[in-house]
């Protein structure tokens, strides 16, 4: 090999080498968990909702029935609209709280959604995705009327697909219809 095929093959090596990284850098920004301490604050600021009129009365309305698909379910959304209209990322102010469904009719919380509509996110002059508790959201361009960002955030419910998984396979819509009263 003379000195020209050399330098090309090391010049594709250092390149190689270089996106390796770049890629190996972006699969660990999506791989990082919450710590300890950051899951146990927010287990300790959803408590206070665990019992869904507590949230009712800090402006949580339902929005909608018990959300499930094949991989899973969220269960039943309530919606705090001055939350959803303020651009703020906050763990620990969630704009969306989920309930699982029981057969005794009541209602269990099983986690929160972080959630800010795209056009207000990026109207605060922030180009990025929004992020919190070390995760990306992702993007939901087909519920509403409007593209959103969200994060789910199961501390409350084991996922076993992951804190920050869109589904939770352990969660039921099963028992909807034995829920006491449309909230």
């Amino acid at each position: 090999m003379n000195d020209m095929q050399s330098r090309s093959v090391t010049t594709r090596l250092t390149t190689l080498a270089i996106l390796a990284a770049v890629l190996a850098g972006t699969v660990m920004a999506q791989s990082v968990q919450p710590s300890i301490e950051q899951l146990s604050t927010v287990r300790q600021m959803l408590a206070g909702y665990e019992n869904v009129d507590a949230a009712i009365a800090d402006g949580f309305e339902q929005f909608g029935t018990c959300m499930t698909s094949d991989q899973g379910s969220q269960g039943i959304h309530f919606t705090n609209a001055a939350r959803i209209g303020d651009p703020a990322i906050d763990a620990l102010v969630p704009e969306v709280l989920m309930y699982e469904p029981r057969e005794d009719g009541t209602l269990r919380l099983v986690g929160a959604e972080l959630l800010v509509f795209t056009d207000d996110w990026h109207a605060t002059g922030v180009a990025a995705v929004p992020a919190a508790l070390g995760r990306e959201f992702g993007i939901n361009t087909t519920l509403l009327d409007r593209p959103f960002y969200m994060l789910h955030v199961w501390v409350l419910q084991h996922n076993p697909i992951g804190y920050f998984a869109n589904w939770n396979p352990l969660v039921t819509c099963d028992h909807e219809g034995t829920v006491a009263h449309e909230h």
